[in-house]
């Protein structure tokens, strides 16, 4: 079952839930749910702390700087979102609305850490007198961080809305719905919008809009009915750079060969390959939630249900695993979706 880019092994998928580990998936899941409750912040209301996490999640792209990241600041892309937010959060830097169309390239470098220049050349050649910079390899994603920051900020202001936290809350109370939230949010912010024109088809993914559902569902549902998403387990794997990895070394997805070749020399793959990792990735999880659920194997204990927000989850912690972590995984630049 396939594309001639990527092809899906039924063989590989029941294997894999055969020799599932449950135990080692609600450890691992629990870690990953919990991180909103973990941010080592103080928050003047719930309100803030919302805001906070969704734009921590909007911002949720750069995969494709992984290696330019470590290789400058030693962190990754997820890592270097956090370390930024946090730093705009402590720093009492405005977050609503105004406060994002007013962010600087500079602030963005200052707070995420990302430098904007590189090495030094001289002017003229064969003289030092007078040395101009190049522009860093990591000034892309910077701007690519400001822009998405700033057109949601506009986006908000233009619509009424104080910040993101204000959409969240009103489109939240108007509908307790995690498939209403999604879709409210896509329609309203192009940086959401993860969509590909693939031939003739349109491939829909939106990693980031279905993220900042789920993880308001996880910090908020219990405590307020509006984020306590009835269909919250519906939602898709929040397809980025690692799952896919994770899926293709276990077994489940298969790439062709000149995308594995591309992956291991570290190559950027096109938007049609990168488009078809990511969605074969969504339609391999999902067989492996329909074959787990429908298995005998169903009554071996676990605590955590068997989805794919799940599984993500349960993947993307997995790939933070030493041996794991050293994985090739797939690299495309030219996107703010993952």
């Amino acid at each position: 079952m396939g594309h001639e880019l990527v092809s899906i092994s039924r063989e590989g998928i029941k294997n894999y839930v055969d020799h599932f580990d449950y135990e080692k998936f609600d450890k691992y899941v629990k870690q990953v749910n919990g991180w909103t409750h973990k941010l080592p912040l103080v928050f003047d209301n719930m309100a803030q702390e919302l805001n906070l996490i969704a734009l921590l999640d909007l911002l949720q792209f750069g995969s494709g700087y992984r290696k330019e990241l470590h290789k400058a600041t030693g962190r990754g892309a997820s890592d270097t979102i956090r370390f930024g937010c946090i730093s705009l959060h402590i720093s009492q830097t405005a977050l609503d609305a105004k406060g994002l169309q007013a962010l600087t390239l500079g602030d963005i470098s200052q707070h995420f850490g990302i430098p904007l220049f590189g090495d030094e050349r001289p002017m003229v050649q064969g003289s030092s007198a007078v040395m101009v910079s190049q522009a860093s390899e990591l000034r892309p994603l910077a701007e690519y961080i400001l822009g998405c920051l700033q057109d949601t900020g506009n986006r908000l202001e233009l619509g009424g809305y104080s910040s993101l936290a204000d959409f969240i809350i009103k489109m939240c109370t108007e509908k307790p719905s995690a498939a209403h939230l999604v879709e409210m949010l896509v329609n309203a912010f192009p940086s959401l919008r993860d969509v590909a024109q693939i031939e003739d088809h349109q491939v829909y993914l939106f990693k980031k809009a279905q993220l900042i559902t789920y993880d308001i569902c996880q910090r908020f549902g219990k405590s307020d009915k509006k984020f306590a998403f009835p269909d919250i387990e519906q939602m898709t794997l929040f397809a980025d750079n690692v799952v896919p990895a994770m899926m293709q070394h276990h077994g489940l997805i298969l790439p062709s060969n000149s995308i594995i070749a591309k992956i291991q020399n570290n190559q950027a793959l096109s938007l049609a390959e990168t488009t078809a990792m990511r969605a074969a990735s969504i339609v391999a999880a999902q067989m492996v939630v329909e074959y787990a659920n429908n298995h005998t194997f169903t009554n071996i204990k676990h605590d955590l249900p068997i989805n794919q927000a799940t599984l993500d989850n349960f993947w993307w912690y997995e790939g933070k695993e030493p041996d794991l972590r050293a994985l090739s995984r797939l690299i495309y630049k030219d996107t703010i979706y993952f």
